[in-house]
């Protein structure tokens, strides 16, 4: 039986079937929930607990779902998560822990889960983001860790993520950013940079510009811009005053 407990103080009890492969408690009210009874599911795929006001969540028992594929807790007011038991989910495909009020958060687990490909954890409160797990995460097609208060961010572990589509850094405080490590990820479409406050930004890391198909750096006081000659100026999106 999964049990939770609803803002309004009830207590629910829910049936789960052993086989099944999705469970969604999306937007039900719930303030804490007790995940014990899905260690047992082996074919569960997809778990969703967005948008609740849950502060807190035990993350053990799914530790055992060695399908999981899909986990979301957006839109929740989670201040703290452990992530370790993410570790042992070596299909893992997509996390989405956005629009919390996390200041801190270590994805050192995640260095397991070579099958990630969607990473999302904008809209937080995170001072510091250390993304070195991410070095063995060469299935990364879309990071989000825009919309948080940190004022550096080293994309070194990014290198090797050659499938990386989509990289989002908005609305945090970076003053510069070093884009060379993405150098070599050619198949890089969108990179959304606006919102910070940088002065001085060199894109000449930025090679397959033919496939580009915006380079997003509005609001910021930018100063100048280095590219690579040819680079077609319809990728870039900044202010009409620049």
């Amino acid at each position: 039986m999964l049990k939770y407990e609803l803002a309004d103080g009830s207590f629910i009890e829910k049936p789960v079937r052993n086989d099944t492969t999705t469970i969604s408690l999306r937007k039900m009210g719930i303030i804490s929930v007790n995940l014990t009874s899905l260690s047992s599911l082996s074919n569960l795929e997809r778990f969703s607990i967005s948008y609740n006001p849950l502060k807190t969540i035990n993350l053990q028992p799914l530790s055992s779902c060695k399908n999981l594929k899909v986990i979301r807790m957006t839109g929740c007011t989670l201040n703290t998560i452990d992530l370790k038991p993410l570790n042992e989910l070596k299909h893992l495909e997509q996390l989405s822990i956005s629009f919390n009020n996390l200041t801190e958060l270590n994805l050192t687990p995640l260095s397991s889960c070579s099958e990630l490909e969607i990473l999302t954890i904008n809209r937080n409160n995170l001072g510091s983001i250390d993304l070195s797990a991410l070095s063995s995460c060469f299935k990364l097609m879309t990071l989000n860790i825009g919309h948080n208060a940190f004022k550096s961010v080293d994309l070194s572990p990014l290198a090797d993520c050659r499938n990386l589509f989509s990289l989002v850094i908005n609305k945090t405080q970076l003053r510069s950013i070093d884009l060379s490590p993405l150098e070599n990820l050619n198949g890089l479409r969108g990179l959304d940079l606006s919102n910070n406050q940088l002065r001085r930004i060199d894109l000449r890391s930025l090679r397959n510009y033919e496939e580009m198909q915006e380079v997003n750096l509005e609001d910021n006081p930018l100063e100048s811009i280095l590219v690579r000659k040819g680079v077609p100026w319809s990728i870039l999106k900044i202010n009409k005053d620049y």
